[in-house]
């Protein structure tokens, strides 16, 4: 017998659990497949959890449930090496947990909000009718089904079969300007009393590579150290030991190589970074399937929770022009932060205006609490520090003969009215489209 839903969704971890609980708990009939079991790690993660999409995670229920297994986390360091401003927190934090612990509290919270949460089960194939996508061919034990619905959801990842099957075009797409390598080190007592962490997370650029130190659950500490991709090939071959000998040379780092290691040394080495197109008749995108940002600033997770709620009211709205109004709206809120996630990404970040500018933050409090406004999605990256004020800097870092600052501020300018034009656009072709 043939099964029907409103929605089929591909992918239960991070967008795809997720946006099954809100369209289950909208009385939404809604499908989610994975093809892996849980729990199971998905080690390409940041793992951090930000104090927005924390807030997401209270709604469905959820947020009590992450932290008794990652504590809040209440500073967060990030800066250039020698000046790294602390962040406080601590009345709005976030959090950062393993993946293999997360997906599948995610799958549980679907569950229980009345989502139909079917594991081991690949998508290989769509329905059509005409244009229109009517549903999916499903495969689990070498046996395959036809299920129907409304509307089926890519929530697979970057790799998405959904946006293959679709043919999703691709646009703002780059290739990963470094290489990461990154390890587990048991949490040691020191953590909590350094100066330097104080339990907290940081995110420190050194030249043309950036270390990224996360506390995650109760007992470990995510390291790691990017490097330009065209130093990746003396790594090959000798991940371990190039890491460890990076960790003693870096004074935030070198206490950790007397710690206990826990596991091998991951890497992402070739990657890309790409908005896709997320809507299509009786199809869409949604977390890293449609958008896969550089994970410099570990927006990724906050990011698929808040458009997996975004597409949910579309779905529930029911109409194709909805799903594309979230397609578009989602450009309108990600293409700032695609942006900034880019330059914190790209080597040349550690400069002499960008120096200039974190030791201003380092001294005003009134900065340092834009900083947080924009880790909270209440102010875009951009206007951290007013246009006025880096002009300010600029001229205060000639007055001493540090002449640096003066290419960086002005790519900063022309990098920023791009950045401005690409927003002026998706904002136009958001107003085009019809009322849902």
């Amino acid at each position: 017998m043939q099964r029907d839903f409103d929605a089929v969704v591909v992918g239960a971890r991070c967008a795809g659990a997720t946006l099954g609980a809100y369209l289950a708990r909208r009385g939404t009939r809604v499908l989610v497949v994975d093809a892996d079991d849980m729990p199971s790690d998905q080690p390409m993660s940041t793992h951090v959890i930000g104090p927005y999409g924390m807030l997401l995670l209270d709604e469905l229920g959820l947020g009590d449930r992450v932290r008794a297994i990652a504590p809040p986390i209440p500073f967060f360091w990030n800066g250039v090496e020698g000046t790294v401003p602390r962040l406080d927190f601590r009345e709005r934090p976030g959090s950062c947990i393993r993946r293999v612990d997360l997906d599948p509290l995610l799958v549980d919270g679907a569950r229980e909000h009345g989502a139909t949460v079917e594991l081991r089960t690949k998508v290989v194939d769509l329905v059509r009718d005409g244009d229109r996508v009517v549903g999916a061919v499903l495969e689990r034990g070498g046996v395959r089904e036809e299920v129907r619905a409304r509307v089926v959801v890519g929530a697979d990842g970057r790799h998405s079969t959904v946006a293959s099957l679709v043919n999703a075009e691709e646009y703002r797409g780059y290739d990963a300007p470094r290489a990461l390598y990154w390890a587990y080190w048991r949490r040691p007592d020191w953590f909590d009393t350094d100066p330097r962490y104080e339990g907290g997370a940081a995110i420190i650029h050194s030249g043309d590579d950036y270390i990224a130190v996360f506390p995650v659950n109760r007992d470990q500490v995510l390291v790691a150290i990017a490097v330009p991709i065209d130093r990746a090939a003396e790594w090959t071959g000798r991940q371990r030991e190039i890491y460890l000998e990076q960790l003693r040379a870096r004074p935030y780092l070198a206490r950790f190589a007397d710690g206990e290691l826990l596991g091998k040394v991951i890497s992402f080495v070739k990657g890309r970074f790409f908005f896709r197109r997320a809507a299509g008749p009786g199809w869409a995108l949604v977390g890293d399937a449609g958008l896969f940002k550089d994970f410099t600033p570990g927006f990724g997770i906050t990011d698929a929770f808040r458009d997996a709620k975004a597409l949910a009211e579309a779905i529930d709205v029911g109409s194709d022009v909805a799903i594309e109004r979230y397609w578009r709206q989602r450009d309108v809120n990600s293409v700032e932060l695609f942006a900034y996630a880019r330059d914190t990404g790209t080597p040349g970040f550690d400069n002499p205006l960008n120096r200039a500018v974190f030791r201003l933050i380092e001294q005003r409090p009134d900065l340092r609490a834009r900083v947080c406004a924009f880790i909270h999605r209440e102010l875009s990256p951009f206007a951290i520090v007013p246009t006025g004020l880096v002009l300010r800097v600029v001229l205060g870092e000639l007055a001493r003969g540090r002449f640096g600052v003066v290419a960086p501020f002005f790519a900063a300018g022309k990098n920023g009215a791009a950045v401005a034009k690409e927003l002026d656009a998706c904002k136009a072709l958001l107003a085009a489209l019809p009322p849902a």
